[in-house]
């Protein structure tokens, strides 16, 4: 049943996939070609403040490979695509009034997990060939990569994206609407980051300052930043079947 369900989800998935997929690639690819002009933005840059951070992280490649400016944007964008993939899961489900025999059969929870699973391991697989793109690019350019930098970054960017899909699942256990629960994860989602901002949040994704002055990880805050990530994804699945329990229940 487990394998039917994921084989459902995925084909239910892979269009959503393949666009996201094939966007992501190539906005990673122009990175290095556009760098130029990226530091050159940076330089100009109205608050100083600003300028001094992007110049920071554009003084190179390598710097700017294991900067945050890539952490936050992926985080960034694999949000988005959590929200997009998730946020129609239960309501969705509601939606199509296939809910009340989920709720009979009793394998209400088992879906929730394997969608859940499924839309993690479709991020993870985003994640990480967006990375293997600058890597092959650095490997043929002859650039030097700092390879456990950009490990970390990409692992921050989606545990991040767990921690937000976490708030997307449930936000569509609450909700009737599919649309109506991309609204309440959008919201719920700014406050909580607002909420831990004092941990060093910036406010629109969960990922926080990994890499110091020198261009080194700050394992403290990559590893807050891992925890944090994790504490909020497992509060958002646990509110899930709270309210899928409550739900059945009445």
């Amino acid at each position: 049943m487990i394998r039917e369900l994921s084989r459902k989800e995925y084909v239910e998935l892979k269009p959503l996939l393949a666009i996201a997929f094939t966007l992501v690639m190539i906005v990673t690819a122009a990175i290095p070609f556009v760098f130029p002009y990226l530091r050159q933005h940076g330089a100009a840059a109205v608050d100083k403040e600003t300028a001094e951070l992007v110049l920071r992280n554009f003084r190179s490649y390598p710097d700017f490979v294991r900067s945050d400016w890539i952490a936050r944007n992926l985080a960034r964008i694999l949000c988005l695509l959590a929200l997009l993939a998730g946020a129609g899961a239960i309501a969705g489900e509601r939606e199509a009034r296939t809910l009340p025999l989920l709720y009979t059969s009793g394998v209400l929870r088992s879906v929730v997990v394997v969608k859940f699973c499924v839309i993690a391991a479709w991020l993870f697989l985003v994640t990480f060939a967006s990375t293997a793109v600058l890597t092959a690019h650095s490997l043929v350019e002859k650039l030097p990569l700092p390879a456990l930098d950009l490990a970390v970054t990409s692992l921050v960017a989606w545990a991040n994206a767990m921690a937000f899909l976490g708030i997307v699942f449930a936000a569509s256990a609450f909700s009737k609407r599919t649309i109506v629960a991309a609204l309440i994860a959008i919201v719920a989602g700014f406050a909580i980051a607002g909420l831990l901002r004092p941990l060093g949040l910036n406010g629109t994704a969960f990922a926080i300052n990994i890499f110091g002055a020198d261009g080194r990880v700050v394992w403290p805050n990559a590893w807050i930043d891992l925890l944090a990530a994790l504490t909020v994804m497992c509060a958002g699945l646990l509110a899930t079947f709270v309210e899928v329990d409550r739900r059945r229940a009445t």
